[in-house]
């Protein structure tokens, strides 16, 4: 069982299972991204290693972990628990300004367990603390938020719609060809391959668009029109709208 931590020292009288955390992403459309399942063997081993170094007091160990391999596939327990470590100096320096930046990340599908640890927080918070945590927030975002990494998924395979490997688009002739899905491992015929890709991109670009609230763009759209919607996810991630 796993322990969602507050500001205070004791532990708050809610325990939830890490599986439970795990599955939180599979409720939002936030899903569409390659994110932490908790069917995910080797994300719930780091879980449990990280977890493991962190109650022997290895706490840099275990800091390191939830940052660089977990927080930053999307994982938002690993991000509140990145936020836990700063509020009480485990393995990082005490400092509530950066504590309360991870929480607000890890709460922005709006989980109410962490949104609660983030209101939590702020509330307690001078408007000194609370700009300065607007400015950390933002930078966090650009890095680990969930749209950040669906527009990182989308562009890669974006990239690969458009590659040449025999002088056309895969989605051109040959279709009769096999390719192995990275994914599964599997051998199918490159027009499957396609429409799998196909889907995959829809499905992060149709997140990326509801949340910006702008029109649904298409997955074959050209590399100028996908950069201009990595410039309006940039300048929405800008803007404080969590408190």
């Amino acid at each position: 069982m796993s322990v969602i931590r507050t500001t205070s020292d004791q532990d708050v009288n809610i325990r939830i299972p890490l599986l439970l955390i795990l599955l939180l992403p599979c409720l939002s459309i936030a899903a569409s991204i390659d994110e932490t399942r908790a069917s995910d063997s080797p994300t719930l081993r780091l879980h449990e290693k990280a977890e493991d170094l962190y109650r022997n007091g290895h706490w840099q160990r275990a800091y390191f972990i939830y940052v660089n391999e977990l927080a930053a596939i999307g994982d938002k327990y690993a991000q509140y628990m990145a936020g836990y470590m700063w509020l009480n100096g485990k393995g990082v320096p005490k400092d509530p300004v950066r504590a309360a930046a991870w929480y607000r990340l890890a709460a922005e599908r709006g989980s109410p367990e962490f949104v609660e640890v983030r209101d939590q927080l702020l509330e307690s918070m001078g408007e000194a603390q609370r700009e300065a945590s607007d400015a950390e927030f933002i930078a966090l975002r650009k890095q680990y938020s969930d749209l950040v990494l669906a527009l990182h998924h989308a562009r890669e395979e974006h990239e690969l719609l458009n590659s040449r490997p025999t002088g056309s688009r895969l989605s051109g002739n040959s279709s009769s060809i096999t390719v192995i899905d990275p994914h599964t491992g599997v051998t199918i015929t490159r027009s499957e391959y396609v429409g799998r890709l196909e889907s995959r991109i829809r499905l992060r670009l149709d997140f990326i668009t509801k949340t910006l609230g702008i029109e649904r763009v298409e997955p074959d759209m050209s590399d100028r029109e996908f950069e201009a919607l990595a410039a309006k996810v940039d300048n929405y991630l800008q803007v404080i709208n969590d408190r």
